[in-house]
């Protein structure tokens, strides 16, 4: 069974290890639910890792702070409007978001708008 599982590390891409770890921490996350369970027009909470952020400019000068948060089942994106940067928020920084998604996001992701956060270690 040992030799099954070292086998199996070895030969399964890096990429889909990092996404079964990511998706059993965040299962352990009490309260979570995951992205790809996760309901637009309901209020939600998803533990994951920020995989992409960026700084959008906005035509009336006030830029807006988006991440992607993944959880080894999809992602979605959060918005903070007005805002540049958040101490602590920065990629590969692990997070519980809970706020009201919208299918608006890029792509037909789940878009979060000023969520309430946490950031965890």
């Amino acid at each position: 069974m040992a030799l099954r599982n070292v086998l199996r590390k070895l030969t399964t891409p890096v990429s889909e290890l990092d996404r079964e770890e990511l998706r059993a921490w965040c299962s352990r996350v009490p309260g979570a639910t995951h992205v790809a369970e996760a309901q637009p027009r309901h209020e939600v909470t998803v533990a994951g890792e920020i995989t992409f952020l960026r700084i959008v400019p906005r035509p009336d000068g006030s830029p807006w702070l988006e991440a992607t948060i993944s959880d080894g089942t999809g992602s979605l994106v959060v918005m903070w409007t007005g805002r540049r940067s958040i101490a602590g928020i920065r990629g590969g920084q692990r997070i519980v978001v809970t706020g009201r998604g919208a299918h608006t996001g890029p792509g037909g992701r789940l878009l979060i708008y000023n969520p309430r956060y946490e950031l965890l270690p």
